[in-house]
C-alpha cells in the first residue's frame, strides 16, 4: 500500500514538473541565457549562442528575420510552442536563414555530445532590393568570397585563407557583419599602408561599413574562414 502512494505521488511529481515546463512564459530573445547580445546597430542585432549537451534554452520569441552562421557540429532539438519539435544535425561553417512573418515562439535542446555555438544575426530594417542591385553585382564579382546564400533580405558570402594567403586592397560596396567561423591570426591593411595584427577566435564579430577599403593577410599556421553577412 505504501508503495502504492509512493508511486501515485511520484507520478503526481512528474506530471506538476512537466505543466511548470510547459507554463514557462516566453522571454524576448535578449532576455534567453543562452543567446548573448555582442553586436547591435541600426540594421542589425548579433548574439552569440552556446548551449552545451544536455542542455534546453528557454522559450523564447524571434520577432525578426534573421540568418545563423553555425561555429560547430552539433545536433539540435528545435521545438516550436505550437508545433512537432524536430532535431537537425547541424555543420560547422554552414548558413542558415530564418524568416518571421509573425513571432515565433520555440526552444531549442542540445541532444548531441558537442556545444552547440552559432552566431545568429537579426535582420532590424525593411529590405529595399533595388538600391542594393550594383552592390549585388560587386559582390558577385569580387575575388575569392563565394555567394553561400542569397535571397531579397541578405546575403552570405563566404572566404577562405590559407596560411601566408592575402587578399587585394578590395572595397566594400555593401555594409554587413563579418563573423570568423575559425580562429586564427590576421593581418588587416589599409590603403594608408597601415598595419595591424591580430589573433581573432571563432566566432568574433565587426561591423563594416560600406566604403571601408582594406586588405587581409593569413599570418598564422592554419585556414581562416570568414563568412560576411549583408542585410539589403
Amino acid at each position: 500500500m505504501l508503495q502504492r502512494v509512493a508511486e501515485i505521488l511520484c507520478l503526481c511529481c512528474l506530471v506538476l514538473c512537466g505543466t511548470t515546463a510547459s507554463a514557462q512564459p516566453a522571454v524576448a530573445i535578449e532576455q534567453e541565457p543562452a543567446h548573448r547580445l555582442v553586436l547591435q546597430n541600426d540594421y542589425v542585432r548579433v548574439f552569440e549562442v552556446w548551449l552545451p549537451p544536455g542542455a534546453d534554452s528557454l522559450w523564447h520569441v524571434h520577432r525578426h528575420d534573421g540568418i545563423s552562421v553555425r561555429l560547430a557540429d552539433a545536433a539540435v532539438e528545435d521545438q516550436p510552442k505550437d508545433g512537432q519539435a524536430e532535431t537537425f544535425r547541424l555543420r560547422r561553417g554552414a548558413v542558415a536563414y530564418g524568416a518571421t512573418p509573425t513571432a515565433r515562439t520555440h526552444r531549442v535542446r542540445n541532444v548531441g555530445e558537442t556545444t552547440f555555438h552559432n552566431i545568429y544575426i537579426e535582420l532590424l530594417t525593411d529590405h529595399d532590393v533595388g538600391k542594393n542591385r550594383a552592390a549585388a553585382a560587386a559582390a558577385a564579382a569580387a575575388p575569392a568570397r563565394r555567394v553561400d546564400f542569397e535571397n531579397d533580405r541578405v546575403r552570405a558570402l563566404r572566404r577562405i585563407l590559407a596560411p601566408g594567403e592575402s587578399t587585394a586592397m578590395h572595397t566594400h560596396a555593401s555594409s554587413g557583419v563579418a563573423v570568423l567561423v575559425t580562429s586564427g591570426r590576421l593581418e588587416i591593411s589599409s590603403p594608408e599602408g597601415a598595419a595591424r595584427t591580430s589573433d581573432v577566435k571563432a566566432g568574433a564579430v565587426q561591423w563594416i561599413d560600406s566604403g571601408t577599403t582594406r586588405s587581409l593577410k593569413n599570418v598564422g599556421d592554419a585556414p581562416i574562414e570568414i563568412v560576411d553577412v549583408e542585410p539589403r
